[in-house]
């Protein structure tokens, strides 16, 4: 079984990644609804992955633009969307958008780096743009199984920062997730000058006597 326990690992999963259906109806589907119509809108996609939602983005006639630490990963978008819109570091960014999203991606990055993107994430909007930050649910985190995944316990309270592992039933590879607790992100939002618009839930189901909601997504402006 893949393992993946580094972010310059994922390009290794990328087939699998683009062909999770469930993700894509839970996560992607719950985002776009909530961008509306993003025709002719400017907007960023850092840490894109290969593409996958940029691609669909930029089929809504979105002006596109990408960011994502692998170069792998650069390379796969730039076949989806093309090379101008791929951006190879951070500081090429610019500093317009209309909106900025970022998912799920926070859950996979050490504190520092979470507290690094979400500042980008800021800076790279105009001063009437909005910020999307998605990522799996912290409230599920001692959930053994949703139908995405397979949780291996911690014994960890919802509190304490912590790292767990996971088995992604799309794909069957292993991932090393952090678990933060929601209250958390919103107090590095708010020290890196993002106000917090509303939270967003993916929608609810029953999994053996469970109800979850995979994701959250975090709505937030300057």
């Amino acid at each position: 079984m893949t393992s993946i326990t580094q972010h310059t690992q994922w390009a290794t999963v990328a087939q699998e990644l683009e062909a999770e259906n469930l993700k894509l109806a839970s996560y992607d589907n719950t985002l776009l609804t909530l961008l509306g119509t993003v025709s002719g809108r400017k907007i960023l996609d850092y840490g894109c992955g290969p593409g996958v939602l940029a691609s669909a983005l930029a089929q809504g006639a979105a002006t596109i633009s990408v960011y994502d630490l692998s170069p792998d990963m650069r390379q796969l978008a730039e076949k989806k969307i093309g090379t101008k819109n791929v951006h190879q570091t951070v500081t090429s960014l610019p500093n317009d958008f209309d909106v900025a999203i970022c998912n799920l991606v926070l859950c996979i990055v050490d504190e520092n780096e979470v507290r690094s993107i979400a500042h980008n994430l800021r800076n790279s909007i105009h001063p009437n743009g909005r910020v999307y930050i998605g990522f799996c649910n912290p409230k599920i985190f001692n959930i053994p199984e949703s139908k995405l995944d397979i949780r291996e316990p911690t014994g960890c309270p919802y509190d304490q920062n912590h790292k767990y592992r996971k088995v992604k039933k799309e794909g069957g590879y292993q991932i090393v997730e952090d678990h933060r607790p929601i209250e958390w992100y919103e107090k590095v939002f708010a020290d890196v000058g993002l106000t917090l618009v509303q939270k967003h839930f993916t929608p609810e189901y029953e999994l053996k006597g469970n109800r979850l909601q995979d994701f959250i997504i975090f709505e937030l402006r300057r």
